[in-house]
């Protein structure tokens, strides 16, 4: 096997992020990378990733070479898989593309799957940036009055529009929005991330 070390040079910038789910803190090596993180992070489908795993040696022309996939993640229905992260641009470039199959091979040799996302599947909107302000607020909070005074409203009237809270409970806009990520953030509420930007305009409901 094989392990990187990424270190910082005149040519590329390192990247951190804070992970609730890992409890650590990773390291990654371009914003494209960085932003496929809030995906991984909040995904209900992983249930832990690493980046910069150990690594392997693939075969190419002749020669034995190392490789480092960006992630490997914890898939709850098909276990291990390895993840590369690449701009579409260098993805059609035909010696890409031929040492990734090579890659491909060695990982399925292990028994891991090795898969390929470009920004089409990473930079996705409105939800990359939902799951970044849902990241924003996903630190350890205190329950406050506020919290519980949302909560019991939920609880008692089932879903409902962050407009609807503000009115019915008196909580001021902006205090409403951030304690309601800080509840979606630890899961204690839901929303729908997929189709708009969170707003007074989202509706939320209690998480199972």
């Amino acid at each position: 096997m094989y392990r990187r070390r990424l270190k910082h040079s005149p040519v590329k910038n390192l990247f951190r992020f804070a992970s609730g789910k890992t409890q650590s803190v990773l390291t990654v090596e371009s914003a494209l990378e960085f932003d496929t993180c809030f995906h991984l992070e909040y995904s209900p489908e992983i249930t832990s990733f690493e980046a910069q795993p150990e690594g392997f040696y693939y075969s190419f022309e002749g020669k034995r070479c190392p490789y480092t996939p960006d992630f490997k993640v914890h898939h709850q229905k098909d276990g291990e898989q390895f993840i590369e992260v690449k701009p579409l641009s260098k993805v059609l470039k035909e010696d890409f593309r031929t040492r990734f199959q090579a890659k491909q091979y060695a990982a399925r040799d292990a028994g891991i799957t090795l898969l390929l996302v470009t920004e089409r599947q990473i930079r996705v909107y409105p939800i990359l940036n939902n799951l970044k302000l849902l990241h924003r607020y996903s630190g350890f909070q205190s329950i406050t009055e506020v919290h519980l005074r949302i909560l019991e409203f939920v609880e008692r009237h089932g879903m409902t529009s962050l407009l609807n809270l503000a009115r019915s409970t008196g909580i001021k806009e902006g205090e409403l929005l951030s304690t309601t990520l800080s509840l979606i953030a630890t899961n204690r509420l839901a929303t729908n991330l997929l189709e708009q930007s969170f707003c007074l305009d989202s509706e939320v409901w209690e998480a199972i």
